[in-house]
């Protein structure tokens, strides 16, 4: 059952939903986890530019002839999975990022997409290990470790887990995220008044 911690729901308003939305954004992939939209086959930057633009249907079409075409490529399984995860297609975008990481089994993306929909099925500890698997992959993939910090905070409960990834998203930033900063300023607290309880 999903369940979050009863700390966080009155939590700075606006703040959660907010960095929920980043945190489980969703954007087209490149044809692999390596590679850049100019390497894109024409069909397949015609499939991101559909789902750009939310003509999800017919990008779903191209991503299917691509699966055929090109059978050892993941991303347009890690597409489909974003076009049926929208769609509350949750089964098939499962089954699309296990054929991905079939073909790719160290894409961290497909990894921290997988997470997300572990955690959206109320699979908390599977999610956790979809995240550490896309963190070991890709150590500087940020989303897998904002994701990791909502997951640890809001589900697992673990404040000082969700601390530590919070704070390296912020440093593979660059360019600090305010809302996420909000965040840690409230973990800390909350980590500061647990470790005081339990001091002698």
């Amino acid at each position: 059952m999903k369940t979050i911690s009863t700390q966080c729901r009155g939590l700075l308003p606006g703040l959660l939903v907010s960095i929920m939305l980043t945190a489980c954004s969703t954007l087209p992939l490149g044809w692999s986890s390596s590679s850049s939209r100019s390497d894109n086959p024409a069909a397949y930057e015609e499939a991101l530019a559909l789902m750009d633009s939310g003509h999800l249907e017919a990008a779903e079409t191209i991503l299917l002839r691509l699966t055929k075409r090109y059978r050892r490529s993941a991303g347009p399984w890690i597409n489909l999975s974003i076009i049926y995860s929208q769609a509350e297609r949750n089964d098939q975008a499962e089954a699309a990022l296990n054929r991905a990481l079939e073909l790719d089994p160290r894409s961290a993306v497909a990894y921290n997409h997988l997470g997300i929909l572990l955690r959206r099925d109320g699979r908390f500890e599977k999610a956790d290990q979809a995240y550490a698997k896309a963190i070991r992959f890709d150590p500087e993939y940020s989303l897998a470790y904002l994701n990791y910090g909502v997951l640890a905070d809001l589900y697992l409960q673990q404040p000082e887990r969700a601390l530590v990834y919070f704070q390296r998203y912020q440093e593979l930033q660059g360019e600090e995220d305010q809302r996420v900063r909000r965040w840690i300023i409230e973990l800390e607290r909350r980590v500061a008044r647990k470790t005081a309880q339990v001091s002698p």
